[in-house]
């Protein structure tokens, strides 16, 4: 049997899944031409199913796939390649050209290139060019967005109060923000999410509950800022777009390497400080209709302080005209 595919082991947590994206554009970007099967659960599917490959899906519910069923679906095969990011032994009793096995902890941002162990390989987004988000009409490109991810409130000592007063405060306090639409990704049935909703004005705010990951990511491609307590979206925001990306936490963790910025208070001022330092600064330009009505404006005051000046000067010779007769 010819040497024709390729096989990823996906650990079985969906931020691991995640990070699993970089090896698999590596596979791609290095053997275009060749099959992969991708065994992962059921749900983590998405993360790899829009790639541009020839791609085959083993997949399973649980954490822990069922031994046997693997071992019938791939013992007996030629593999090309065999790359395991998990814990199995499934991948010492197949046999393959070339093996790959990485043991990486949970939570781990990145894995080693495939082909040069120097370099990291970063996670990859695939979505459709085209997705249709259900955001307002109303709403132009040039509109900023802000995205509360809220899925995991738990996590940090944030209620719907925090995060409305933050929206207030960058409203209020940066420019490049003032005319911003702020959207909440969150469970149908999150409190802080229902607490926005309710008590911010309509047209300002899009509640979107369980946004599927192409949907999700579409959105964050057009956020200015990205912010809340879930993992997943704070992962993917810095690979979608160039926004600025904080998420909330209880405590500091000992991960490094994060490709965003952590936050462990709840104080919504102190919050609203660091996003205005560090977004760029946007200096307000005149339209000019704006630069006209002003240009009239000064125009009109000099002429009424011209013609004010002429009364004057004519009442006061009157006045000394009647003086000199009166001589």
């Amino acid at each position: 049997m010819s040497l024709r595919k390729n096989l990823l082991m996906v650990p079985p947590n969906r931020l691991d899944a995640f990070t699993a994206t970089g090896v698999l554009a590596d596979m791609l970007q290095a053997e275009p031409s060749m099959e992969v099967e991708i065994i992962c659960r059921e749900s983590d599917v998405v993360y790899f199913e829009h790639a541009p490959g020839r791609l085959h899906f083993l997949t399973h519910a649980q954490d822990r796939p069922p031994r046997f069923s693997l071992l019938l679906q791939t013992l007996g095969r030629n593999w090309h390649r065999i790359v395991s990011l998990t814990q199995w032994r499934l991948p010492f009793l197949l046999w393959a050209q070339h093996r790959h096995n990485f043991r990486f902890s949970s939570g781990a941002y990145a894995l080693p290139s495939l082909f040069r162990p120097e370099r990291a390989t970063p996670p990859h987004i695939w979505a459709p060019e085209k997705t249709h988000i259900p955001l307002p009409e109303t709403l132009t490109s040039q509109t900023p967005l802000l995205v509360f991810a809220t899925q995991e409130s738990g996590r940090a000592d944030w209620d719907w109060r925090h995060y409305a007063e933050l929206a207030w405060r960058l409203a209020d306090g940066i420019v490049a923000l003032q005319k911003a639409h702020i959207v909440v990704l969150s469970q149908a049935d999150c409190a802080v999410a229902q607490g926005l909703k309710d008590n911010l004005p309509a047209g300002q705010i899009t509640h979107l509950p369980d946004l599927s990951y192409a949907k999700t990511a579409a959105l964050l491609r057009r956020a200015r800022l990205v912010l809340g307590t879930d993992r997943l979206v704070a992962r993917m925001a810095p690979y979608a777009s160039s926004a600025l990306v904080l998420r909330l936490d209880r405590a500091e963790t000992s991960e490094t390497g994060r490709p965003y910025g952590l936050y462990t208070g709840h104080d919504a001022g102190q919050v609203a400080s660091y996003i205005g330092g560090a977004l760029p600064q946007v200096v307000p330009q005149k339209t000019p209709t704006q630069e006209t009505t002003q240009a009239e404006n000064i125009a009109t005051v000099a002429t009424s302080q011209s013609a004010q000046t002429k009364a004057e000067l004519k009442a006061l010779a009157e006045q000394i005209n009647r003086i000199n007769h009166d001589r």
